[in-house]
């Protein structure tokens, strides 16, 4: 008697000619080209793939938009000015060591600016102390005043060593100074060929901090003047969003550098933000749209909203005075 199935005599499974349940072609191995589970390939018939077609269009078109949009200039402008905010940062960091490593020498060293600290422990012989050597770098005044402080200096002696490796620092701060000197500079040129308009505003440092903010020139010229207001203090806006009745909204973002700003009184900084971000808003189009050069009169109805703005808190005060 046959034995069927089972590990004994008999046919063994897949033993029908064909391979398993009797199918042409044997098993997976034996399967015919351009034979798949699910829907069956185009290609795999001699035709083209319409999907796959339409997914190289699509990268193609990709791959041009965006070797359009490297090779824009506001894109430039905006990494030189981030280029510069990061100098600064680099510049001041190293600043402040100078000046802890420089006080174990000289203590009482104090000057208005770090660069012209800079140019003291580069040009300074604090053994015998000579005006002449730094007074074009902070004044002759407060020259004749470190070398008295450096003749009764309570610092520590150092080795000439360690001294000439304080003023090594110094001079690897003061390249970072030039070289942030000459991208400010270039900023300013790129600002001009980029958005004139914005530029003639408020200057090319500020014009970058903006593209660079924003992204690029179209987007800042599509954004609402109330954006623009704010753009660079987003912080200080989530704080707001989360507590509304505790945290007042921000009146002004990075366009608090702007002079008329920054040195107005505190309750009139909102209004005139306020009015400095509707002409931008106008030149940013200007610039990426029109490209036409209105920015002389934007500034005089800016500067005529500012005067106007300040003459009537003046009026405020007066008011006040007399009651």
């Amino acid at each position: 008697m046959e034995r069927r199935g089972g590990f004994g005599g008999g046919r063994s499974f897949g033993s029908k000619p064909g391979g398993f349940g009797g199918r042409p072609g044997g098993g997976y191995g034996n399967r015919p080209s351009g034979v798949f589970r699910g829907r069956p390939s185009e290609r795999g018939r001699g035709g083209s793939d319409p999907e796959m077609d339409r997914r190289l269009r699509f990268l193609k078109k990709a791959r041009e938009r965006t070797s359009q949009a490297l090779r824009s200039r506001d894109v430039m402008l905006a990494q030189i000015s981030r280029t510069v905010e990061e100098l600064e940062s680099v510049a001041n960091l190293m600043s402040e060591k100078l000046e802890e490593m420089y006080s174990l020498y000289f203590p009482e060293l104090k000057t208005n600016e770090k660069r012209g600290y800079i140019a003291v422990v580069l040009n300074l012989d604090k053994e015998n102390p000579n005006p002449a050597s730094i007074s074009k770098f902070v004044g002759q005044g407060k020259a004749e005043d470190i070398c008295e402080r450096a003749k009764t200096s309570s610092g520590g002696e150092l080795k000439a060593k360690d001294v000439e490796k304080i003023r090594e620092l110094a001079r690897e701060i003061e390249s970072v100074y030039v070289l942030m000197d000459s991208y400010e500079e270039y900023t300013n040129e790129l600002a001009k060929e980029v958005c004139p308009n914005i530029e003639h505003i408020v200057g090319g440092k500020l014009a970058g901090k903006l593209i660079s903010l924003a992204g690029s020139l179209r987007k800042l010229s599509i954004m609402p003047a109330s954006t623009i207001q704010v753009l660079g203090a987003e912080k200080a806006l989530f704080k707001h969003l989360k507590n509304k009745k505790g945290i007042a909204p921000p009146k002004h973002g990075v366009i608090f550098q702007y002079p008329a700003i920054s040195q107005s009184p505190k309750k009139v900084r909102g209004k005139i933000a306020r009015a400095l971000a509707a002409k931008l808003s106008i030149a940013a189009k200007a610039d990426s749209e029109t490209k036409r050069f209105i920015a002389p009169l934007l500034k005089q109805n800016l500067e005529a909203r500012i005067r106007q703005v300040l003459s009537a808190k003046g009026k405020k005060n007066e008011a006040a005075g007399s009651l």
